[in-house]
């Protein structure tokens, strides 16, 4: 279920737990979740929760539970113990589709785990497994666990309708925070390029609160395709540029030092593109670089060694045990 939150720092989520509590403003019936090293804490006044516990507002999807119980709850006796004890803590939802990653050996329970997901999350109507990313689109291989046959969803975001089909194209429900985060940072009338732009979330995001021109490019035409009507939904025709292509490609044709700001949200290969996005950045220009590593020592210098002076790194999303995907905002040299 969406809902507004507020987000700590893990080593203070325990006091930040007991502050909101005493206040009332723990939002019931939803659970807290991680997000890189921070908590994410459903809410019912985020302006007044945040000051209260030092934190940032936020707004994302969460886990609905029933007198306190999750989806695995609802699977005890239901599956073996060890079985149970391997299923992940959470799984994501993408309008009113559940993703939940699981092994191969997990599927044969694939209609038990989906009946207890849409038991604890009320609002979903699919649930879907993932066994990973495939091929240069980043396309996530999924076999449906039950509820409705279709992949096809709208997903809500800061007041924003999204149009996802999660069979064709990439979508990551938990960087909410991050697309409204770097939309916030543009000014008007700068030129924007988000070169991975996937289903389009950072281009929507900038094109509704921001007058900047705003290239949105993508190589998997599906995504872009989602993103048309995405643009049409939200009534941001004539707002932003749809670009189907490789992202090489388009930064051929864009003469040197126009660009003002470019993100780069393609977290196993961004830094391989910094050198040709370089001379296409003005002097002083923006870069938004996401990566894969183990700190943000590590992942400022993989974007410091391609040219870009790292200004503020920040973790998004977890990524594996030990890994994090980091946002690097960097500016170009003069």
């Amino acid at each position: 279920m969406r809902s507004a939150c507020v987000s700590v720092e893990l080593r203070r989520a325990n006091e930040a737990l007991r502050k909101l509590r005493e206040e009332g403003l723990l939002r019931k019936g939803l659970i807290p979740k991680r997000a890189g090293g921070r908590l994410l804490i459903p809410v019912e006044d985020p302006a007044r929760a945040a000051e209260l516990v030092g934190g940032d507002v936020c707004e994302d999807d969460f886990e609905v539970s029933e007198r306190g119980r999750t989806y695995k709850d609802f699977l005890k006796g239901a599956l073996p113990d060890e079985v149970l004890a391997s299923l992940p803590r959470s799984y994501d939802v993408v309008g009113d589709i559940a993703i939940i990653r699981l092994g191969e050996e997990q599927l044969r329970f694939g209609k038990t785990i989906a009946e207890a997901i849409m038991r604890v999350a009320k609002n979903v109507r699919v649930v879907y497994a993932s066994l990973g990313v495939e091929g240069e689109w980043r396309v996530p291989k999924l076999v449906h666990l039950g509820g409705e046959r279709r992949t096809e969803t709208v997903h809500r975001e800061y007041g924003i309708r999204i149009f996802v089909d999660v069979a064709r194209a990439y979508f990551n429900p938990g960087l909410g925070g991050e697309h409204r985060r770097v939309a916030g940072l543009v000014r008007d009338g700068e030129v924007v390029a988000d070169l991975f732009a996937g289903v389009g979330p950072f281009a929507l995001h900038i094109a509704r609160v921001r007058k900047a021109l705003v290239f949105a490019v993508d190589i998997n035409p599906w995504a872009i395709s989602c993103l048309l009507r995405s643009i049409t939904m939200n009534k941001l025709v004539g707002r932003l540029v749809t670009v189907s292509g490789d992202a090489r490609d388009f930064l051929s044709v864009v003469a040197d030092g126009v660009l003002d700001r470019v993100i780069m949200n393609l977290p196993h290969h961004a830094t391989e593109f910094v050198p040709d996005v370089l001379p296409k950045l003005r002097c002083g220009g923006w870069a938004h670089v996401y990566v894969v590593a183990a700190s943000p020592e590590e992942a400022a210098r993989a974007v410091s060694q391609k040219g870009l002076e790292p200004v503020g790194v920040r973790d998004v999303i977890d990524y594996a045990p030990r890994k994090w995907v980091f946002a690097v905002d960097s500016r170009k040299p003069c």
